[in-house]
């Protein structure tokens, strides 16, 4: 990008030029990048989420039961051992936010979690 001289912009774009170059203070800051030791110090287990205490894990622990459960027959006490751990993940899931970005794609998964409250 090539910029004019001085002498060949008029002062009106002069000003805009400086608007432009000069960040606006009511404008938010761009987030830094959040790593996982910004959530959660090394050997730190948990910490406290929108009033939730929530286990360093929780999102794994979601992850493979959820996963787990697509191998297990409805009606069983695994199955259902599984669906329940989904159930009580549920808070702190909700607390982390998580399904405001993420989107259950397995339908059984989805119905345990609209079954409990929000």
């Amino acid at each position: 990008m090539s910029t004019l001289p001085t002498s060949a912009t008029s002062d009106a774009q002069q000003q805009e030029n400086a608007q432009l170059a000069t960040p606006d203070p009511a404008a938010p800051a761009t987030p830094a990048p959040l790593t996982p030791q910004d959530v959660l110090a090394d050997g730190q287990e948990q910490a406290e989420f929108n009033g939730v205490l929530v286990r360093k894990g929780s999102i794994a622990a979601f992850i493979g039961n959820a996963k787990a459960l697509e191998n297990l027959e409805p009606g069983t006490s695994e199955h259902e051992a599984v669906a329940q751990q989904i159930r009580d993940l549920k808070p702190a899931l909700d607390a982390l936010e998580l399904f405001d970005v993420v989107e259950i794609r397995n339908p059984d998964v989805a119905a345990l979690l609209a079954s409990g409250p929000r």
